[in-house]
């Protein structure tokens, strides 16, 4: 069941589903990444637009810690057609 337009959903990110099998330094931008991915196959958007907040949380402990796993709020809005998710911390 996908979400609505206009709808907020909150989901818990499960980040550390790729922490153990990524070099120590490449992890907070790995995980930048994983979050657009998981994001947008369970929000089934096209495009995902992190807020800044969002990528300072992942980074905060700097590029070899990033957080286990990550609340956000994703709000779905459809622009010319496609599916945008906005992505906030919950």
């Amino acid at each position: 069941m996908p979400i609505e337009p206009g709808q907020e959903v909150i989901f818990v990110v499960p980040i550390r589903k790729i922490k153990k099998r990524i070099p120590r330094w490449k992890r907070a931008p790995r995980a930048a990444r994983f979050v657009r991915e998981w994001i947008a196959r369970h929000a089934k958007a096209e495009e995902v637009k992190l807020d800044p907040a969002v990528n300072e949380k992942l980074w905060e402990r700097g590029a070899e810690k990033p957080p286990n796993k990550l609340r956000v709020k994703v709000v779905v809005e459809v622009v010319d057609g496609k599916r945008v998710a906005k992505v906030s911390l919950a």
